[in-house]
């Protein structure tokens, strides 16, 4: 294949770096084995339809070099690699795009992943289930071929809660994966010993309070009355009402209220302590779309005490992806929180087909894919979904020592089969980049500042 032809020439290229690839570190210095740090690599979502080991060396091999030197490296595959004859689930959003790698073996994206640098990867999300079981199995096996560690899914929940564990020479690092954003069925659940248990993902259910002013609300009572919608507590008296599923309270100011479901926060806590106990540093990996209002940028509610529930039960990083944007970063308790970690690698647009229905709801004639992703792509055109970073955190004793944040562009200016992947930002861009990560931290009161070209906070 390919692949494995330009992986013999990148090796016969760079004989001497490949060698002393074990000890250089992130930042370029040397550092004995003996020293007692371990360092990460953690990128977002990972979109990857297409080969990136055959682009020019400028291009990619920087990023791939900054992955590589980690003693770990992380990203969330954000799609599947389902066999041709594995039928999709059914999606009826225009803004849904069924996620597979349409290569004649898309094997060989595993082994891109392998050869991009990277170790452990996530696999609970929104695409987890595109094309069920079948695709969801495909893609664990196919990872499992490649070499990589993976988290978040399974044949039945434990599996799915479980970590799983990559051993560098530094040490044991443990994955815990979920996700609070995905479609409806797609979790996973146990057997009962005559029902077996059935595939899918490690869930964060999230529970959804709207808050409104008390006019409001009897207001709500009164359409739903006339509707003959009453659906829960149609006391007058009362301050909350169930309608059409959703749980309405009165309040101020009106906002929605989110939760994550406390059984799951537990089963996932004792994942983290548990990992904890058999490794020697633990990452906690979650997709999270939901926001605070129409902002991306602002997590919702629920996901600053879940990942602080995470850390207090052992996670040494909590590595959030999701919405398509980057969001702040907090230290907690001497451990990074990344809300959002935003796209590394967007090849969306390439996906070969999509299922009929898609184009139906998208008002679409035929079955060129092109034309969904015309109207799918203008909810993507703002500047912060091309824009990312890797987070390469070291740590000491299970505690952040230092944190350095190398901003990449998925250039959005390009074609369609070119944009979407990565490439070191530089200049004007990286440090605009590395600002508006800074504006977006401040509320958390962490401080970024832009050093040659890297984001580095102040730990």
């Amino acid at each position: 294949m390919t692949s494995k032809l330009n992986r013999r020439e990148f090796v016969q290229s760079t004989a001497a770096a490949a060698l002393s690839s074990t000890l250089l570190r992130p930042s370029g210095t040397l550092e004995s084995l003996a020293d007692d740090s371990i360092t990460i690599a953690a990128v977002g979502d990972c979109m990857m339809t297409r080969p990136v080991s055959v682009l020019p060396p400028e291009e990619f091999l920087p990023l791939a070099k900054i992955i590589r030197a980690a003693d770990v490296s992380f990203g969330n595959f954000e799609m599947t690699l389902a066999d041709a004859d594995a039928p999709p689930a059914y999606h009826d959003s225009c803004a849904y795009v069924h996620l597979r790698a349409d290569s004649a073996d898309n094997r060989a994206i595993a082994e891109e992943l392998k050869w991009a640098g990277f170790k452990m990867m996530g696999l609970a999300n929104n695409h987890s289930m595109d094309y069920g079981s079948d695709g969801l199995l495909a893609t664990e096996r196919k990872l499992d071929d490649a070499g990589l560690a993976h988290a978040g899914t399974g044949r039945d929940l434990a599996e799915a809660r479980s970590p799983v564990y990559f051993d560098s020479p530094r040490g044991r690092i443990a994955l815990v994966a979920c996700a609070s954003t995905f479609p409806y069925g797609a979790f996973a659940a146990d057997g009962n010993g005559e029902v077996p248990g059935r595939a899918g993902l490690s869930p964060v259910r999230v529970q959804t309070t709207y808050r409104v002013e008390p006019a409001q609300l009897d207001a709500l009572r009164k359409v739903a009355a006339s509707m003959g919608l009453g659906g829960g507590n149609a006391n007058a008296s009362s301050d909350s009402f169930n309608f059409l599923q959703h749980k309405f309270v009165a309040g101020s100011p009106a906002g929605v209220l989110t939760e994550a479901d406390p059984l799951d926060t537990a089963a996932i806590a004792a994942s983290v302590k548990r990992a904890s106990r058999n490794s020697e540093l633990v990452l906690l990996g979650i997709h999270a779309h939901e926001s605070a209002g129409r902002a991306a940028e602002i997590p919702a509610q629920f996901l600053q005490p879940f990942a602080r529930a995470c850390v207090d039960a052992g996670a040494n990083a909590f590595i959030g992806h999701g919405p398509h944007v980057l969001r702040g970063i907090e230290i907690y308790k001497g451990c990074p929180i990344f809300y959002s970690l935003g796209n590394f690698i967007f090849h969306g647009e390439s996906a070969k087909q999509i299922p009929p229905e898609i184009y139906a709801t998208c008002g679409v004639s035929g079955t060129d894919p092109s034309d969904v992703f015309d109207k799918m792509i203008g909810g993507f055109a703002a500047e912060p979904f091309w824009i990312s970073v890797i987070a390469v955190p070291t740590f000491r004793d299970r505690k952040l020592a230092s944190l350095k944040l190398y901003p990449v562009t998925l250039q959005s200016q390009l074609s369609r089969s070119q944009r979407g992947t990565p490439m070191l930002a530089t200049e004007m861009l990286a440090q605009h980049i590395i600002e508006e990560l800074a504006r977006l931290s401040q509320p958390y009161g962490t401080r970024i500042a832009f050093r040659d070209g890297v984001g580095v906070v102040e730990v």
